[in-house]
């Protein structure tokens, strides 16, 4: 049976904590995001092993969108037969994941015959409603802090946006906000950054070292060179989603030049601003980047990465992933 490198089967509970997780599934996500996510929520052990386990039970077509309740003293196979036949689903709250954009916050918002899509990415857009966009900012993406609510009947765009955004504030408070004057950040530019290690970490003690990478890319003048931040630019703001998901795992040579600001790899400096809500854990890592001479990553089939301080190094550990 797999192990993974402390010796846990990959089958097994990943942890002893019988306390439920909320998780939320959201429609059209595929099998390689569902897992993902269950990976960075700490439900699973290994990501390649549940879609094995998905595709090999014929299970991987009938997971459904919704929320969840989950433990981490599940099994693999325990969660993925809640996913499928709605065992553990919860009819009552709308949960927002850690690393959607707006605009899978809007579907899943429509899902759950909240609000409407169009309706909602408007008010993000910031039309329509009497809400202040924050500091810098051409839209609310970013600031849509991801959490489990509950929306009363016939609520607004503008009523939900603004939860989200009140919420974000409540989260990200005084201590924090002193964290980031202290690197001499503004906090558009801490989203920004925190929403790319949202999308880039999966093991969540990666989140500081990739922070570091952040800082020192930018402290050196080099561009970042983040497929996330590609995978971005190439869905339009409020564009329905599209045939292959919001975000493209197999970018092309021509994808990543596509011509746009937040291309990180013919952009220097950090992109026009957040490419999706950051949790308040991705938060705290932009806030504070381990301190260090970090300047590559590149990610593993389970999630993990490996980190070079040189470019040799890390074409030696890009060679390395691509073997296995």
């Amino acid at each position: 049976m797999l192990v993974d490198t402390f010796g846990k089967s990959q089958a097994g509970p990943p942890g002893t904590d019988p306390s439920p997780v909320i998780f939320s599934v959201r429609p059209g996500a595929s099998t390689r995001e569902v897992a993902d996510d269950l990976r960075k929520a700490g439900l699973i052990l290994s990501t390649a092993y549940f879609r094995s386990l998905a595709e090999a039970s014929g299970l991987d077509k009938q997971v459904q969108s919704g929320n969840y309740d989950l433990r981490q003293t599940m099994s693999a196979r325990e969660i993925l037969d809640a996913l499928a036949y709605g065992t553990t689903r919860k009819p009552d709250l709308v949960t927002i994941a850690e690393g959607w954009r707006a605009e899978e916050v809007a579907l899943v918002l429509e899902s759950r015959g909240v609000v409407s899509s169009a309706a909602f990415m408007r008010a993000v857009a910031g039309e329509g409603t009497g809400l202040q966009l924050p500091a810098r900012a051409s839209s609310f993406e970013g600031y849509l802090f991801p959490d489990s609510y509950e929306f009363a009947p016939g609520s607004t765009a503008e009523q939900v946006l603004e939860r989200m955004t009140r919420h974000f504030s409540e989260k990200v408070g005084p201590a924090l906000l002193d964290e980031v004057a202290a690197h001499s950040m503004r906090l558009d530019q801490i989203v920004t950054i925190a929403s790319i290690i949202e999308r880039e970490a999966v093991v969540p003690s990666d989140r500081f070292l990739i922070s570091e990478v952040l800082y020192n890319r930018l402290s050196n003048g080099m561009t970042l060179d983040i497929d996330a931040t590609v995978q971005y630019a190439l869905v339009p703001f409020g564009a329905p989603s599209p045939p292959g998901g919001f975000w493209k795992t197999q970018l092309t040579a021509a994808e990543l030049d596509i011509r746009s600001p937040y291309n990180t790899y013919s952009n220097h400096g950090l992109p026009p601003g957040p490419i999706c809500s950051p949790g308040l854990a991705s938060i705290e890592a932009a806030a504070n980047p381990a301190v260090g001479p970090l300047l590559y990553f590149v990610a593993r089939d389970n999630g993990s990465h490996l980190f070079a301080t040189n470019l040799e190094d890390h074409v030696r550990n890009v060679a390395f992933v691509r073997s296995r």
